[in-house]
């Protein structure tokens, strides 16, 4: 007999500890609520990893330790421990992070990480890499939801939290390792990363006057 699909309330896999939950997503639990300290790992990467491409060389193997930390928590927190697609999401929250500190300096130069390492850009688990798609799809329920911070458009909460689904759901077609609730809010804390750093980024420097 198959196995029937959790209900809301029910574990979202055997062992999850993230439940099942309909209606907006933006209403839900969020990832960092699980895994706060994760999610200082992760910040605290993503500068390591600025550092690396400023130069200094030993900070690269700081960013994999912190990522790696990041990882580790996620799987304790959320129950699910897929490792491929966790190391594919953290990466990826890394590097969004770390655009806000390189988004003001030419990075077309900065330093390549060499493999093995997580950050080299031939990773095969980078996760722009696993979906071009679902990429596309977090970039831009990031710039809805900071839209919608702005008090611009109507449509912008229904189409950020479209596009987090629509990346969860490409996203758990190619790494079904974790559960579709859980993508779901590993890209959900994704967009709002990149919704942080364009509201960051248009934010006038203290003392600026139009």
């Amino acid at each position: 007999m198959p196995l029937l699909p959790p209900e809301p309330g029910d574990p979202a896999a055997p062992g999850s500890r993230i439940t099942v939950e309909t209606g907006d997503i933006l209403m839900r639990r969020g990832l960092n609520d699980h895994a706060p300290s994760a999610q200082v790992h992760v910040i605290e990467a993503a500068k390591a990893l600025e550092d690396f491409r400023l130069g200094r060389n030993t900070a690269l193997a700081r960013a994999e330790t912190l990522a790696g930390r990041a990882i580790a928590t996620f799987q304790e927190r959320t129950g699910e421990h897929d490792e491929a697609a966790w190391q594919a999401a953290v990466v990826y929250m890394v590097e969004l992070w770390a655009t806000r500190y390189s988004a003001n300096r030419p990075a077309a130069f900065d330093p390549a990480p060499p493999p093995p390492s997580l950050f080299t850009p031939v990773h095969p688990l980078r996760l722009e890499t696993v979906s071009r798609d679902a990429h596309d799809h977090v970039l831009g329920a990031g710039r809805s939801l900071e839209r919608t911070a702005r008090g611009l458009g109507t449509m912008d909460t229904a189409r950020a939290q479209h596009g987090m689904h629509e990346a969860a759901r490409l996203l758990h077609d190619q790494l079904d390792g974790l559960s579709m609730p859980l993508w779901v809010l590993i890209s959900r804390f994704c967009a709002e990363i990149h919704a942080e750093t364009l509201r960051t980024l248009k934010t006038p420097a203290p003392g600026y006057t139009a």
